[in-house]
């Protein structure tokens, strides 16, 4: 396996060094969207280290090693098999000091990636997805890589088709011990539907016929984070694709993300992006 880098922006193509947060971008024009791809593989040692994390999502394939991936100050051994995939805005943290590696990479974004990652069974970082040892993923990056050098005006929907190809792929070859693991496939669909309205999580949990406290601990192996912190990051997506794209007044985008209390909502919005409503739609 060579070392190769694709980017859809054309800043690199092919077998160049990038640096941290090149290609990085959150769009939503298509369901799901390709930012950069390519293939690694190093016989010393391997350091990736990004502490604020991307705008976009990151996934790896690893074909052959080990890796050390750290969540805070935790760390576990990911071996070959491995799909690990983190979450935007997430700090991320993997290095190899003593075997080589092999592993196929991807970033991507769209309007409707938690979704379909949530509809193939795929769980975000700390959870770890292990594929079976017979798969096609690695014929399926190759088409990928393969799609970067059409650079047309249907790229994009390419790309899309070529990475919703490797998620298929993935899916089939989790292996049937994750496949097994509570998946609360309805009440995401729930929280991405009503996320502006009051959700309760005991409704949530009584939705998917479990204690509040296994809801809890399986939404987040599942989806990398609490129910609770979903929500919030949903409510802020939107927050912030209004305060974007329309001329709405703040205190109406405000009461359409779910925040009646329009301070609260100022005070919650600067937490979350360290400039208040005002700041952030000037900037």
């Amino acid at each position: 396996m060579n070392n190769v880098w694709y980017y859809v922006n054309d800043v690199v193509n092919g077998p160049r060094l990038p640096w941290v947060g090149l290609g990085s971008r959150q769009c939503n024009d298509l369901p799901l969207m390709v930012n950069c791809a390519g293939a690694y593989n190093q016989l010393l040692k391997h350091h990736d280290c990004n502490p604020t994390g991307r705008l976009d999502y990151y996934l790896i394939y690893l074909v052959s090693g080990e890796v050390e991936v750290y969540n805070g100050d935790e760390s576990i051994i990911v071996k070959e098999g491995s799909i690990i995939v983190f979450p935007p805005n997430k700090g991320y943290k993997h290095k190899n000091d003593h075997s080589p590696i092999s592993y196929f990479w991807v970033h991507f974004t769209g309007s409707d990636v938690p979704n379909i990652l949530n509809r193939y069974g795929i769980s975000l970082f700390p959870a770890i997805n292990m594929a079976n040892g017979e798969n096609r993923i690695s014929n399926r990056f190759q088409k990928l890589f393969d799609g970067f050098a059409k650079n047309d005006k249907f790229r994009d929907y390419d790309l899309s088709s070529l990475l919703d190809r490797i998620l298929v792929e993935i899916a089939r070859s989790i292996s049937p011990e994750q496949s097994e693991k509570t998946l609360f496939s309805k009440s995401i669909r729930y929280i991405n539907e009503f996320y502006s309205k009051p959700i309760k999580i005991t409704d949530l949990a009584r939705m998917e016929n479990v204690s509040m406290t296994t809801y809890n601990l399986h939404f987040k192996r599942q989806m990398g984070m609490s129910p609770t912190q979903y929500i919030l990051a949903l409510r802020m997506h939107s927050a912030k694709e209004l305060l974007e794209s329309s001329k709405l007044p703040i205190r109406e985008i405000s009461a359409m993300c779910g925040y009646n209390d329009f301070n609260f909502f100022t005070k919650v919005f600067k937490k979350h992006t360290n400039k208040s409503p005002t700041e952030y739609r000037k900037g």
